[in-house]
Order: C-alpha cells, then sequence, then structure tokens
C-alpha cells in the first residue's frame, strides 16, 4: 500500500478541468475519480473494521453493528463532528434513507 502525502489540488478552470469534472493534480497527477474511490475505500474500511457484536440501540436486536455517522453539512460549523451510532444492517440501512430524504427536503425548498 502507498500512502500520497499530497495534499491534491485538482484544477477546475478549462481546459485543464471544471467545476464539475476536475482535471488531475497539479502535484502527483491523480485523478479527481482516483481520489474519490481511495476516499470510499478509506470510509469502507473504517465502517467494515469496527464492526461488532452486540445490541442495536435502535431495535433493540442481537446482530452485527456498523458505524454510522451521517456527512457533515456545509451549513454546519467547521469543527461539528456528526455524531457517531451503531446500527444493526436493517437500522443502518433506514437512517441513511431517513438522512437523504431530510437532504431532499433541504434542497428541494430551495
Amino acid at each position: 500500500m502507498t500512502v500520497s502525502l499530497c495534499k491534491h489540488s485538482h484544477p477546475v478552470q478549462p481546459p485543464v478541468g471544471t467545476i464539475l469534472r476536475p482535471g488531475p493534480c497539479t502535484d502527483c497527477g491523480i485523478t479527481w475519480d482516483e481520489v474519490q474511490d481511495e476516499v470510499r475505500r478509506q470510509e469502507d474500511a473504517l465502517i467494515n473494521g469496527t464492526a461488532h457484536e452486540g445490541t442495536c440501540p435502535d431495535c433493540g436486536q442481537h446482530r452485527t453493528l456498523l458505524r454510522f455517522q451521517p456527512p457533515s453539512q456545509p451549513w454546519e460549523p467547521f469543527d461539528y463532528e456528526p455524531p457517531v451510532s451503531f446500527l444493526c444492517l436493517d437500522c443502518y440501512n433506514a437512517a441513511a434513507i431517513e438522512f437523504n430524504a431530510g437532504l431532499a427536503a433541504v434542497y428541494g425548498s430551495i
């Protein structure tokens, strides 16, 4: 596994890139999609690496619990970190659906 210490600066001005499709990093050359894939792999590793057996706080059943933390939003303070909870798979999916529905309601009203 290689670890990059690059701060990644992706240009967003044509002809190198755009807001919707940033160009490769000006320092190391990694593409925007590769950076996003790595972030997703790290998030998955955090969720799966912290999974453990226990009682789900939502449904009360004894199951494997997965780490659930909603992503921070632009309107939240810079140093705010959303709370972490450990939920069974069914409650995890329900929490994700509820979070996405809340975002859709906020962004749909704009």
